[in-house]
């Protein structure tokens, strides 16, 4: 994921011009302390929380309903679209250029998880350690985006 994400970026940003909207992380760049609790945070909402529905649940519900009336590749290429789907909207919240990336990122996921055997742990771990790799590098300014403020609405006269 971490290698897919620049090509990721690129494609997203051909589509969007407007940066990503991550104002509800600069708390990451004040103390180390707002760090490790974002980190904390982050793997309980996005690696556990969040793989849990997206791939545990909707995922293979869809799956499932899907099996039973088309071929097996088919409804797994349709559940993880789908999956990947809900991440675009529960992403909206940080820019339609960022939801585009996570969305593609989340494609990466539940192809993961279908080839791990269906193993949440693995996308899990995954999402994990590419959050916290992720929030680390914002945190220290590291990132492309970590210096981008989100855009100034024009006042209304």
């Amino acid at each position: 994921m971490l290698a897919y994400t620049p090509l990721a970026d690129k494609l997203a940003t051909r589509l969007v011009q407007t940066p990503p909207t991550l104002d509800a992380f600069r708390s990451l760049q004040q103390s180390r302390a707002k760090l490790i609790a974002g980190i904390v945070v982050a793997w309980i909402l996005g690696g556990f929380l969040e793989e849990l529905i997206l791939r545990g649940i909707i995922l293979q519900s869809v799956e499932a309903q899907l099996s039973a009336r088309m071929v097996k590749p088919l409804a797994i290429a349709i559940a993880i679209s789908v999956a990947a789907l809900f991440a675009f909207v529960l992403h909206l919240y940080q820019g339609l250029r960022a939801a585009l990336i996570i969305t593609q990122l989340s494609l990466l996921c539940g192809l993961l998880y279908v080839i791990s055997g269906r193993n949440l742990w693995s996308v899990i771990l995954c999402h994990g350690l590419y959050d916290t790799i992720a929030f680390v590098r914002f945190a220290n300014k590291q990132s492309r985006y970590s210096r981008v403020s989100a855009p100034k609405l024009d006042a209304e006269p």
